[in-house]
């Protein structure tokens, strides 16, 4: 009896162990992430038990980061963070999941665990033991510069190019056409410049820019 016991027990734990890790495998990040000057400002806000950085300021009680979560375009966060006198009582629940679910409400994308404490858990192939950051580099101001070495943060360059509006290709072709035929018809072009301003596709600065063009 007590054999069959035991066996039932170890499988029960088994069970556990690999739900564990498939479930740590799901939420965790993997692979490349650049993450935005914002993005990067909250983390060394919640790296730093909110002491350092643009959003410090002074806390009415210590805490530390106790999860941080961030959407695949680096944009999002959601965190949860821990009084220090309730580190070894934290209250349970499932606050991944709660966590993770906060941040696709808000982006409108898929949204992964990125640390726990102060250990980066997205895996974007860089070194695993620099992803654990020491507390002497956070108070250091280090932070920023850490996530730059990981390859997580490029001082926000690549959320800025991504940022840039591009031309529109409609808008191009009818550059193209009025220089092309500046010599015909001027009427009917400015018949043509009026209904695409009222079908919305020109705004009302480039419409009258349009027109100038036109009768210049």
């Amino acid at each position: 009896m007590k054999k069959i016991l035991l066996i039932v027990v170890l499988g029960l734990l088994c069970c556990n162990i690999a739900f564990a890790e498939v479930a740590g495998r799901y939420k965790k990040g993997e692979g490349p992430l650049k993450i935005s000057k914002n993005t990067a400002d909250i983390l060394e806000y919640y790296f730093s038990g909110g002491k350092m950085g643009r959003y410090a300021k002074k806390q009415r009680e210590p805490w530390f980061g106790d999860l941080m979560i961030i959407s695949v375009d680096g944009n999002y966060t959601n965190y949860f963070v821990t009084p220090i006198r309730y580190k070894d009582n934290v209250a349970p629940g499932h606050y991944i999941g709660r966590a993770i679910s906060k941040c696709k409400k808000k982006s409108g994308k898929e949204c992964f665990l990125f640390a726990r404490k102060n250990k980066i858990l997205w895996d974007n192939g860089s070194d695993k033991k620099k992803r654990r950051l020491k507390r002497k580099d956070i108070r250091a101001g280090k932070t920023l510069q850490i996530l730059q070495e990981l390859g997580f943060y490029d001082g926000g360059t690549t959320q800025k190019i991504s940022n840039i509006k591009k031309k529109s290709p409609i808008k191009k072709k009818i550059n193209k056409k009025i220089t092309e035929n500046s010599d015909g018809d001027i009427v009917e072009k400015l018949k043509e410049l009026k209904k695409l301003y009222d079908d919305s596709v020109l705004t009302k600065e480039e419409f009258e820019k349009a027109k100038k063009k036109l009768l210049n």
